[in-house]
């Protein structure tokens, strides 16, 4: 089940108008691009604190406009088609593109107002977590 609805995006984020028809396939590329940067954490969203719940939100949305501004096709390839721009950091000039986003290492192909929802969650890091110390291997079983 999508996280953002149409009703949400257009009548609480008051994002860019987006065709109804359109929606569901930009807001599910909007949310893999979202789960992919989040490093999977957004997948699990419903366990999440509603702090993040809300960035993770704005992030989708913020993908979606992005996507009704360029068109979903600059999520395959980034071409957008023209000149070149620039939001904040990130430059995009045709094919080739770069960017400072920090220690988020986020592609250029997610917008910056996305990376920016969600820069205070913790959601960007990097790092994996894993077991503490001492190690237990699953076969010395648990007590």
């Amino acid at each position: 089940m999508a996280i953002v609805t149409y009703e949400y995006y257009s009548e609480t984020y008051l994002g860019e108008p987006i065709a109804v028809e359109d929606f569901p396939k930009a807001e599910a590329k909007a949310e893999r691009a979202i789960i992919h940067i989040t490093h999977g954490r957004a997948a699990n969203y419903a366990a999440l604190p509603a702090f993040q719940q809300s960035a993770i939100r704005d992030a989708i949305c913020a993908q979606v406009e992005y996507y009704s501004i360029m068109g979903t096709d600059v999520s395959v390839d980034g071409d957008t088609g023209g000149n070149g721009w620039t939001v904040g950091k990130v430059h995009v000039n045709g094919r080739s593109s770069s960017a400072s986003a920090g220690k988020s290492g986020a592609s250029t192909l997610v917008c910056a107002a996305a990376i920016t929802a969600l820069e205070l969650t913790g959601l960007l890091n990097p790092q994996v977590p894993t077991v503490g110390e001492p190690f237990v291997a699953p076969w010395w079983g648990w007590w």
